[in-house]
């Protein structure tokens, strides 16, 4: 619960109650003992009409938990930016030198998980990446309908710096891309409110596959 309210910032009983299948009351007990332990607080929202909401945040303690995902991020953004010189970042903004470090992130995650997914067929290759990626905080599950494939990830673990720029959105789909050797789009993302971050992967039918060659 407490992973769920951090990745979203904040949310009502009603919405956590949805997103875990659980009872609001359930829900408001699990909450009142999160809350005593000093890992979240709550606050009122008026609306002008009708009862005001109450919105559970996490506290600085319940941030805490959160941290080995942002840390591994840091510490690649750290390295790329580490090895730019003075030709590669003169003239661009501070947002233009961290979206190019982000985009070579994601070259890095894809080459350490590489070797973990192998598989001939599409579907092979999404689970072994999800699996994988799972470690990353980028995905926490996959289904398939049809002949596309739709990795989900309950938690931004970068929500800060997503809700300023989508760079940690596109590399994140850029590392599924590469792991999965096919293209990748974003339907939504928790920075924009939406309730889980996903990405769709299609397969391509053999008839379309020589088209495009």
């Amino acid at each position: 619960m407490l992973k769920l309210v951090r990745g979203h910032r904040e949310m009502t009983i009603a919405q956590i109650a949805a997103a875990l299948g659980l009872s609001q009351g359930a829900v408001r007990r699990h909450l009142d003992g999160l809350r005593a332990d000093g890992f979240v607080d709550v606050r009122l929202e008026r609306h002008g009409v009708g009862r005001p909401s109450l919105l559970f945040f996490p506290t600085e303690r319940g941030e805490e938990g959160a941290g080995r995902q942002y840390l591994q991020l840091l510490t690649r953004l750290f390295r790329r930016l580490d090895r730019m010189d003075e030709s590669t970042v003169g003239g661009k903004s501070g947002r233009e030198v961290l979206e190019g470090a982000l985009a070579e992130v994601a070259y890095e995650v894809a080459a350490e998980h590489e070797s973990e997914v192998v598989g001939t067929t599409l579907a092979e290759r999404v689970e072994r990446a999800g699996a994988a990626l799972k470690l990353e905080g980028i995905v926490d599950e996959w289904t398939r309908e049809g002949n596309a494939f739709r990795l989900l990830n309950g938690e931004c673990p970068y929500i800060r710096i997503a809700e300023l720029t989508d760079a940690p959105c596109r590399s994140d789909r850029q590392s599924i891309e590469l792991l999965v050797g096919a293209s990748v789009d974003q339907l939504r993302r928790i920075a924009d409110g939406q309730p889980v971050c996903e990405y769709i992967v299609r397969e391509v039918a053999q008839a379309d596959k020589g088209d495009q060659q």
